[in-house]
């Protein structure tokens, strides 16, 4: 099981040899290709060889490339290798309105309850618990848009009343860079078990190849918050060691159904759950993740 995210931050030539990744710096390193989850190009001066490229694709490596910033910009998407994609589509398209609705308001209750926790987990428990108050109104379809009431709500009491998500200032550069993180997370494990995603359950844009990824995400988001809201402040530089924080929530443990797992293991089983709701058309079986603590997941 793939659970490794590498990040290539210095000049490097990258290779592959005997089913390995062969990082070319000072000193060679050998990492095997079925144990990464993320290759992240952040160095500009990195060369890559087209046989490694098409060895990511086979083993369902997300290979993420920044820019000038250090800032994601594109992902290499493999074609799809799922021995039932045509199946896999038409169960998409035959989702049932009804279903759907559903589905979202599972979502944004728990992305709610999770924005909570995240409050909570910065010491901000009368805040939370507005919250909590919220995800407890959330309707099929979320028809009153209580997933955007709580954001407002939540980003003031997390970051404080002259906080403006709109702003260019380093915690969102910040919570950009995790969302993105995560996006390419969730993508990975969609195109793995041959869903489409640029079909969204409630995402919809026709310019987003990856509307479905969008909804997945939103109960993720959280997990990137409490990160940011612990290790970065207005003074703070955007620098490697926010990075590293960023790109450790990956191992982040949660609860997926009373099981604990990280954040790159437990996708894989929120999309395979997701699978086994559209079959039987019970939006009940999804499994989505509790943000609990910041602990790192240990694998026994």
């Amino acid at each position: 099981m793939a659970y490794r995210h590498i990040v290539i931050r210095n000049p490097a030539r990258l290779s592959t040899k005997n089913e390995q990744l062969l990082i070319q710096q000072e000193e060679t390193i050998r990492i095997p290709l079925e144990d990464i989850s993320t290759l992240t190009l952040e160095e500009p001066a990195v060369t890559i060889t087209n046989v490694l490229l098409s060895k990511c694709t086979e083993y369902h490596i997300k290979v993420i490339v920044c820019d000038g910033k250090r800032m994601p910009s594109g992902l290499l998407q493999p074609f799809h290798r799922h021995s039932r994609l045509k199946a896999v589509m038409d169960m998409q398209l035959s989702l049932s309105k009804p279903f759907k609705k559903r589905i979202w308001q599972q979502i944004v209750i728990r992305k709610l309850e999770n924005q909570a926790r995240c409050l909570e987990l910065i010491h901000k428990a009368d805040e939370a618990q507005k919250i909590y108050a919220i995800s407890r109104s959330v309707e099929s379809g979320d028809r009153t848009n209580r997933e955007a009431y709580g954001a407002r709500l939540y980003f003031l009491k997390l970051f404080g009343e002259a906080f403006n998500r709109r702003d260019e200032d380093v915690r969102n550069i910040a919570l950009n860079y995790g969302y993105s993180i995560i996006r390419s997370l969730v993508s990975r494990s969609l195109v793995r078990y041959g869903f489409t995603p640029s079909l969204g359950i409630f995402h919809d844009s026709q310019t987003n190849a990856f509307n479905l990824a969008d909804d997945f995400m939103e109960v993720l988001r959280p997990f990137v918050d409490v990160t940011v809201a612990l290790y970065v402040d207005e003074e703070s530089v955007w620098s490697k060691e926010v990075r590293e924080k960023l790109f450790a929530l990956l191992n982040y443990e949660a609860i997926w159904k009373n099981e604990k797992q990280s954040l790159t293991n437990g996708v894989d089983r929120m999309v395979q759950s997701f699978i086994s709701a559209c079959r039987s058309s019970d939006p009940s079986l999804l499994v989505l993740p509790e943000l609990v603590s910041l602990n790192e997941h240990v694998y026994e």
